[in-house]
C-alpha cells in the first residue's frame, strides 16, 4: 500500500541508482526500502530500466565523419537549396507585405514615408556590406588558405 512515506521515497529512487543522495538521504530511502515491498519493486523496475539505458552506447561522429557527410554531393546541395528557399520566401513575404502596404489607402502616409525610409536605408548598407566584402575578397593574400 502506497503511502506518502513511499511517495517522497520514490522521488528519491533515482537520485539513488545515480549516487546523487546524500548520506542521510541514501540511509532514509535504503531503510524504507528494507521494510516496503512496493518500493523495492518500484526500486528494481527502476534498476533494470536503467540498466538497459547504459547498455545502449551512442557515439559522436568524429570530425572525418562529418566532413565526410559535408562533402557528398547531396547536402551542399541541400544546404544550398534549403537556404534559396528560406530567402526566397523571406523576400516574397516582404515585397507582398510592401505592396499591400502602400497601395492600402487605409494606411497614414507618414507610416508610408517612414517605411520607405527603411527600406531605402536597409538596401544602402546591404550594398555597401556586399562591396566592401567584394573589394576585402578581391584583396585578400589569404583567400587560397582554407578556413
Amino acid at each position: 500500500m502506497s503511502t506518502p512515506d513511499c511517495h517522497q521515497n520514490q522521488v528519491l529512487l533515482s537520485g539513488l541508482l545515480d549516487g546523487e543522495l546524500t548520506a542521510e538521504e541514501s540511509a532514509a530511502v535504503t531503510k524504507h526500502l528494507s521494510r516496503c515491498e512496493d518500493c523495492q519493486r518500484e526500486y528494481e523496475a527502476l534498476r533494470q530500466q536503467m540498466g538497459q539505458l547504459n547498455a545502449i552506447s551512442f557515439t559522436e561522429p568524429g570530425d572525418e565523419a562529418l566532413n565526410a557527410f559535408w562533402r557528398l554531393p547531396f547536402s551542399g546541395f541541400a544546404r544550398n537549396a534549403g537556404l534559396l528557399l528560406v530567402i526566397g520566401s523571406y523576400l516574397l513575404l516582404l515585397g507582398y507585405g510592401t505592396i499591400n502596404f502602400f497601395t492600402d489607402d487605409s494606411e497614414w502616409f507618414l507610416g508610408k514615408f517612414a517605411f520607405a525610409g527603411i527600406i531605402i536605408g536597409g538596401l544602402i548598407l546591404f550594398s555597401i556590406v556586399i562591396i566592401e566584402r567584394a573589394i576585402s575578397y578581391q584583396t585578400d593574400p589569404y583567400k587560397e588558405i582554407k578556413r
